[in-house]
């Protein structure tokens, strides 16, 4: 199949069959108003109530649309790679199926692309919409503490991104099993360019993206992109010679004076504190160790269960 799709739209989905008939409705008018060859690709991200079944009436109802359907849930990020390496586009959107990702800014964010040349649009929030207090301050940090370690600036960023065929080809080559779509887009490199957006309010107001999901996203990120927390087995391994030979020189000073040494607190709170560090670097290695074996284990990264299309449809 060659280039010829204008522009493909990825719409990962998890458990939205409330809301995705209505949603995809309102996606697909608001773009078909863009003089664009469109493709949708839907990728249903192992979801257990009837979004599948949904999918497959949109697909009926609509003459540009593919479908397709993870044997179990393997997460947004691996979603998104499935819906980029399905398909060959010109250029490719990626949002959500909730409408926070407003379809109305595509049209802009296409022609900023062709006004300055570029070959990433990036989506960043104004406001993040409505977060709970937990949520925003880990997001806060994560972003923080990734630019700290790693050099990648990702504050308000989102999946919410219009991206060239030189980009995706780029994406398509890298075969790691944990992946961070944001990062790898910006670790790509070429030419990109912000586009601010206001997030808008889910209809049925409950995300699928909880803490827990993001605590275990922001592991992957910053594993994915340095190996800086492996240094910090020997930043504590110093501060550990440090203190014990300061403690030394004490010990033999108190000695050399004949002087009973009591430190018995002492002790006991250095050995808490070095036993703290080595069991905190053990953990560090426990996670380096564990995505090197989730790597060469060769298993595939998601596994599809159906791909659909309509039949009179001429796309693969």
């Amino acid at each position: 199949m060659g280039d010829f799709i204008e522009l493909a739209v990825i719409i990962p989905v998890f458990n939205e069959a409330k809301m995705i008939t209505r949603n995809f409705k309102t996606i697909y008018d608001t773009l078909k108003q863009i003089d664009i060859g469109i493709q949708y690709v839907i990728i249903d991200d192992g979801s257990i109530d009837d979004t599948w079944s949904m999918v497959q009436d949109i697909i009926e109802s609509y003459g540009n649309v593919k479908g397709i359907r993870f044997s179990r849930n393997f997460g947004k990020e691996l979603a998104i790679f499935a819906g980029l390496e399905s398909i060959k586009a010109q250029k490719y959107v990626i949002m959500d199926s909730d409408l926070q990702y407003p379809p109305k800014y595509i049209k802009d964010m296409l022609e900023k692309m062709k006004t300055e040349n570029a070959d990433i649009v990036e989506g960043i929030k104004k406001s993040r919409g409505k977060e709970s207090f937990g949520y925003r301050l880990i997001a806060k940090n994560f972003y923080r503490l990734l630019e700290l370690l790693t050099g990648l600036k990702l504050k308000n960023s989102s999946d919410f991104k219009i991206i060239n065929k030189r980009v995706v080809s780029a994406l398509r080559t890298i075969n790691e099993k944990s992946l961070f779509f944001r990062g790898l887009v910006d670790w790509v490199g070429f030419k990109k360019v912000e586009f601010p957006f206001i997030v808008d309010e889910r209809e049925d107001g409950t995300s699928r993206f909880t803490t827990r999901m993001l605590i275990r996203l922001a592991f992957i990120a910053i594993l994915s992109h340095t190996s800086k927390p492996l240094y910090l087995t020997i930043i504590s391994s110093v501060i550990m010679f440090v203190f014990a030979i300061i403690l030394g020189i004490q010990t033999l000073y108190n000695y050399a004076l004949g002087h009973a040494i009591g430190g018995f607190t002492t002790v006991i709170i250095l050995i808490l504190f070095s036993s703290s560090l080595i069991m905190f670097s053990l953990g560090i290695i426990g996670f380096y160790l564990s995505r090197i074996y989730n790597e060469v284990k060769g298993r595939p990264r998601y596994i599809i269960a159906e791909s659909v299309m309509r039949k009179d449809e001429k796309y693969e």
